[in-house]
């Protein structure tokens, strides 16, 4: 629970709502508990024709200190609290309604209307209050995620990550929004009604009582089961969501190489390992409901038992007993709920615990205590006895030492995998090095503010990422920045002429990784992102390597304006 109970503390700030929500859940009970004790007048009277009926010169039993039997004492404690009511209630409405049998239907007629009056809002007001702790859980988790470094989501695989984000958290909502309506009003439903049969009938409740105990062991065996089977399903699917992720993303590589039975093969594989085990899952899902109505099944035949020997010895009428069958059953129906949602909560905790695996992971590159604001990078960028791995088994750097003088610019050239785009990302530090001293501006990178140190830096990489946004949210990066400012970028990038030529001009969407664009276009807009952030650290990580002639033409041409003036690495 407890991971569960830190989903609910997120929920602390739409407290209005829950309060909304059991204020109305108690006004439902209320009504309910209110509707069943109707039935004990309508019973008795009504079709038993018993001894308070009218032939005998009294009122119906809904009159204060009715009585079943001449002689006996009225109803005391919240059944007769109950009665009063009901023949206030009565008496007012027979200035509308001529008999009183009619009377007391209308009044159970009221009751249902007011108590399903108040469970619409109590349910309106909790799924305000799910929907709105979900909404602000699935933003924790996005800005945990994007204070993560690279190392974080090379061991998290991004499939899993959405599986996190979309299902987990679905799960979590389930129990939150959709069941938790069912919890707290269950709750406060089972303890008004056994009060209610209490004040009926001490004796058959507490037989009820010792008899209820015996349904929460199965329960409780089951709810254990279906935790460690719904917390297998769950890592299926994050499997199974990673390799549809990494298909989709590279379908162009799978369906050239042929590789399309080999991921069918490896996707099925998932699928199937997900179906068992959510297959498991759900059968013990399926056994609870059945196990829970064959032991209410024998709790109702045996509290029937009971109750016939209490009718006999004159302690309680059929209406009585109508009423209290109705209450029980009454009460029954949320347990039932309760222990649904009992599962589902197991279910949930699995998946919050998920969730807060990554809300709560460590950021491994953050800013020092004492960390300093970059003011200029004037002492250009130096590399000073570097080491570097990313695995801790492997370097890929060895005591390095390289210098970049400011408004100067530096190519590194050599095969793949010798750490040349590794260099360009330990300058923005989206690794610390192992051993040695990066420094910009004459500081180490790791007593810079993150933030300070990336507003400095303009990257321009080979895989250019684009957001499913318009061109110029693309350039601009989100910031409010005037037209003019992003024109005279896109012209000094090569890109104004295409841009305008797009279907909307710069509010053109351009798709899923700029998927809508051509792989020259998108570079180009990379560049006028670069050139509109006008940083004066400028990376260039191959950003002309996969361009047809044409494009890296233009390219290169957008490249030579960015460079000036500006402290380069070229790789």
């Amino acid at each position: 629970m407890r991971n569960f109970l830190r989903v609910l503390g997120v929920a602390r700030r739409h407290l209005v709502w829950l309060g909304v929500s059991l204020v109305s859940m108690v006004l439902v009970a209320a009504a309910t508990v209110f509707a069943y004790n109707l039935i004990r007048p309508i019973y008795d009277e009504v079709l038993r024709g018993g001894p308070a009926a009218t032939s005998q010169g009294r009122t119906m039993a809904v009159q204060p200190g009715t009585v079943e039997k001449p002689g006996k004492p009225g109803k005391t404690g919240l059944v007769g609290r109950l009665d009063r009511l009901s023949h206030r209630a009565t008496a007012a409405l027979q200035r509308f309604v001529p008999r009183q049998r009619n009377a007391v239907l209308v009044l159970v007629f009221l009751a249902i209307v007011v108590k399903n009056g108040f469970t619409f809002l109590s349910r309106y007001a909790v799924a305000r209050l799910g929907l709105s702790t979900i909404r602000d859980l699935r933003n924790q988790i996005f800005d945990a995620l994007l204070r993560q470094s690279p190392r974080f989501f090379h061991s998290m695989p991004s499939g899993v990550l959405v599986a996190r984000v979309v299902n987990d958290v679905r799960l979590i909502h389930e129990a939150l929004a959709e069941r938790f309506a069912d919890l707290i009003q269950g709750s406060i439903t089972v303890v008004v009604l056994l009060v209610y049969v209490f004040s009926l009938n001490s004796r058959l409740a507490l037989v009820t009582l010792v008899v209820a105990p015996l349904l929460l062991a199965p329960v409780v065996h089951l709810a254990r089961r279906f935790r460690r089977r719904s917390r297998q399903s769950q890592e299926r699917m994050g499997d199974l969501t990673a390799i549809l992720g990494e298909t989709l993303r590279g379908i162009r590589i799978v369906q050239a190489f042929g590789m399309e039975d080999v991921q069918a093969r490896r996707f099925r594989r998932a699928t199937h390992r997900h179906y068992w085990a959510n297959l498991k899952a759900r059968t013990i899902q399926a056994a609870n409901a059945p196990i829970m109505e064959i032991l209410g099944t024998v709790a109702a035949m045996g509290l029937i038992g009971y109750a016939s020997m209490e009718i006999s010895a004159g302690r309680m009428t059929l209406g009585d007993f109508s009423a209290f069958l109705i209450a029980v059953y009454g009460a029954y129906t949320p347990l039932k709920r309760l222990n649904n949602f009992n599962l589902i909560l197991q279910q949930a905790e699995v998946a919050a615990e998920r969730v807060f695996t990554i809300v709560d992971a460590p950021v491994e590159i953050g800013d020092a205590p004492d960390a300093v604001e970059l003011d200029d990078v004037r002492g250009g960028v130096e590399l000073d006895g570097v080491w570097f791995a990313y695995d801790d088994e492997r370097w890929v750097l060895e005591d390095l030492d390289l210098q970049i003088p400011d408004g100067r610019t530096l190519a590194i050239v050599g095969p793949s995998g010798a750490g040349k785009s590794t260099v360009a990302e330990l300058i923005p530090r989206f690794w610390d090095v192992q051993r040695g001293t990066v420094r910009v501006g004459g500081i180490d990178v790791r007593r810079l503010r993150l933030a300070s140190l990336r507003a400095k830096i303009a990257l321009v990489t080979q895989d250019t990422i684009l957001f499913a946004t318009t061109v110029r949210e693309n350039i601009t990066c989100g910031r409010d920045v005037p037209q003019a400012e992003v024109e005279a970028a896109a012209r000094a990038a090569q890109a104004h002429e295409f841009i305008v030529a797009l279907p909307d001009g710069y509010d053109t969407e351009v798709g899923e990784g700029g998927a809508l664009l051509s792989g020259g276009q998108r570079q180009r807009i990379a560049i006028a992102r670069a050139l509109l952030k006008d940083a004066p650290l400028l990376l260039l990580d191959e950003a002309t390597s996969s361009l047809d002639t044409e494009s890296e033409r233009l390219v290169q041409r957008a490249l030579d304006r960015l460079m000036e003036g500006r402290t380069s690495l070229v790789i």
